[in-house]
């Protein structure tokens, strides 16, 4: 996560720990773990290996996937064609009373809400999917439904939670994400169980914390805009306005605000960020926020170092130029004023200019063969 200048990345079940200490060295000040990949008697002993790896110079975050609806216990990942059918019962679900909650025709987003699906029928015990596009889905993903499902009735924290909140209590784990957040009764009940109160950030990706932001968020505490989730929520389209309005909102409120999802994306596979994506974190960097959170990028991208080292550079380049444009006389200005534009009057614009050498040439050229021939 990058905080002021640096960022972070964040480790799936299994994945090596070789780099932690290089990440850090290249300014990585958070290292994350992702509650939904990982079971609390592993994400203790990963606390354990990043402190003694990481030292002081990098805090620990452990994220509670909280009530997000995912898929379990899938033996592998499924592939679909558009039109395929398939059906999910309660045991691959992390929350089987959902049977009982979602009805026919209910829309269903997936994969950082890139691909869609459609509930087609539903019993007790299963419910049936059809796929609009060719897509794949994987153990752990996660099951946005268009309606919202969670009603303030829905409990917050599942059993995993809660294993992982003893785990955090006990470690004194330094940051806690909190998922999925929705009323002001979901804090509540994670002030109750959660012993330090300030290591709360609070993620910003539902459509019921976005339209509430302002009562929900008090002044002194800290958000995460999680925009995958956020944009299957209130659709891709409105996130580049729905992001500048909770930075702004933030700022207002005193809210330190970090920004997650994509910011590198191509630097999963790539040792060069795409110009589009190093003109957006210009731009989010500039708007003053405390810190960008890459995932895949350094989780299981193939170039996690330079990924961190691109958001280092912007960084420095955003504060260097920001102390320029504070200070107008440090710019050079130019050796000559350009010309100023020409009105239009009566003469048309270009008129008395002479024609290009090139030209006059050529026209000289044709007026002599005409001579020539006679015409």
């Amino acid at each position: 996560m990058l905080r002021k200048d640096s960022n972070h990345g964040y480790y799936r079940n299994g994945r090596p720990f070789a780099a932690d200490k290089r990440l850090v060295s290249a300014g990585v000040t958070i290292l994350r773990i992702n509650g939904a990949h990982a079971a609390p008697q592993e994400a203790a002993s990963l606390i354990e290996r990043l402190r003694r790896s990481a030292g002081e110079r990098a805090r620990i975050m452990v994220d509670l996937p909280t009530n997000k609806v995912r898929v379990t216990n899938l033996s592998a990942p499924i592939l679909f064609e558009p039109g395929d059918t398939f059906v999910l019962n309660s045991a691959q679900l992390n929350y089987p009373a959902l049977c009982k909650l979602v009805r026919a025709g209910d829309e269903v987003i997936i994969n950082n809400g890139i691909d869609r699906l459609r509930v087609t029928r539903v019993n007790p015990d299963a419910i049936e999917f059809q796929t609009k596009f060719a897509c794949r889905l994987d153990n752990n993903r996660g099951l946005i439904f268009v309606r919202d499902i969670h009603t303030p009735g829905f409990p917050f924290f599942f059993q995993r939670d809660l294993e992982l909140i003893e785990v955090i209590n006990d470690l004194n784990v330094d940051l806690v994400g909190l998922s999925y957040l929705r009323y002001e009764s979901d804090k509540e009940a994670a002030l109750q169980r959660i012993t330090n109160p300030h290591s709360l950030v609070y993620k910003i990706e539902t459509r019921v914390a976005f339209n509430n932001f302002d009562t929900l968020i008090q002044p002194g505490e800290k958000i995460l805009i999680d925009r995958g989730d956020l944009a299957g929520e209130i659709g891709l389209l409105h996130i580049p306005r729905a992001q500048d309005r909770l930075i702004r909102c933030a700022h207002r409120q005193r809210v330190d605000v970090y920004l997650a999802t994509q910011f590198l994306a191509t630097m999963e596979h790539a040792p060069i960020p795409q110009i589009a994506e190093v003109c957006a974190l210009y731009d989010v960097i500039d708007l003053g926020i405390s810190g960008i959170q890459l995932s895949e990028e350094t989780a299981v991208g193939k170039f996690p170092l330079e990924a961190v080292r691109w958001i280092r550079d912007v960084e420095r380049l955003v504060n260097k130029q920001g102390r320029l444009r504070a200070s107008p006389a440090n710019f050079v200005p130019a050796a000559r004023k350009p010309p100023k534009p020409r009105t239009l009057g009566s003469a048309p614009v270009g008129a008395g200019l002479p024609e290009p050498t090139e030209k006059r040439a050529l026209l000289g050229d044709r007026g002599a063969r005409r001579s020539a021939s006679g015409t």
